[in-house]
C-alpha cells in the first residue's frame, strides 16, 4: 500500500468519525431542546387556572395564550425529539449495544 492510499483511507475514516460525532452532539442538543419544550408545557399547564395581576388584560386572552403555548411547545417537543433521534439515534443504539450487561 502506498503512502498516498494510506493517507486517503485514514482521512476518510477520520472525516467519517468527525461527522458522526458532530451529528451526535447536534442530536443531543435537539434532545435538550425537546426537554426544555416539555418543561414549557408543564409550566403552561400548571399556570392554567391562575390569573396574573401584572398584566392588564382579560382572563380569556390569558387562557388562550396559555392554550396556544401548550399546543406549540408540545409540537416543538415532538419535532425536536424526532430530529434529535434522527441525528443521534444510531450512535445511541450502538453505544447501548456495546455496554456490557452483567
Amino acid at each position: 500500500m502506498s503512502y498516498r492510499t494510506f493517507k486517503r483511507r485514514l482521512s476518510e475514516i477520520a472525516s467519517h468519525d468527525l461527522l458522526e460525532w458532530f451529528s451526535f452532539a447536534l442530536g443531543i442538543a435537539f434532545f435538550l431542546l425537546a426537554v426544555a419544550c416539555v418543561w414549557g408545557v408543564v409550566v403552561a399547564i400548571a399556570s392554567l387556572g391562575e390569573s396574573d395581576a401584572e398584566f392588564k388584560t382579560t382572563e380569556g386572552f390569558l387562557q388562550a395564550t396559555r392554550g396556544i403555548g401548550i399546543v406549540l411547545f408540545g409540537l416543538f417537543a415532538l419535532v425536536a425529539a424526532g430530529v434529535g433521534w434522527f441525528l443521534a439515534g444510531d450512535t445511541i443504539r450502538r453505544l447501548i449495544r456495546r455496554t456490557p450487561r452483567g
